[in-house]
């Protein structure tokens, strides 16, 4: 198989949002390789990552939920044949969210940092290892 591509990277980042706006748990969970980790915004530690994309598809993929997110420029550093590290930002925004309790919030986020790291597969499909999402401190 050829080494994985800087497009490649850049092209899984953007079918991964177009999977969560499409609301799709199913092919989301299907994003994390077994073993993952991510870091959310609000949490203080690692989780897996399968768990952190069931933990949004509750929060996120109610038929209620209205979602927007636009992507700022992605910069992409290949790591061995079959890797690479995307970095961007990203803004975020959505009404309806599942707060739990029967609560909806809304949520608006103008300016959020995002780190992933992909693996190519044996079968050529890109799978996430690692995720980590921050938002920048006032000043």
């Amino acid at each position: 198989m050829e080494k994985v591509t800087n497009e490649e990277i850049r092209k899984a980042v953007e079918l991964f949002w177009s999977t969560f706006l499409a609301k799709s748990e199913e092919l989301l969970n299907s994003y994390y390789a077994p073993g993952s980790t991510v870091f959310q915004i609000a949490m203080g530690r690692a989780e897996p990552g399968r768990l952190g994309a069931m933990r949004r598809s509750r929060e996120y993929f109610g038929p209620e939920t209205r979602m927007e997110l636009k992507l700022g420029s992605i910069d992409v550093v290949l790591i061995g044949g079959d890797a690479g590290i995307a970095s961007y930002t990203f803004s975020f925004q959505a009404t309806g969210r599942d707060v739990g309790g029967g609560k909806r919030a809304e949520e608006k986020l103008d300016l959020i940092r995002a780190t992933h790291v992909f693996q190519r597969d044996a079968q050529g499909k890109m799978h996430i290892l690692h995720e980590h999402f921050s938002v920048p401190v006032a000043s």
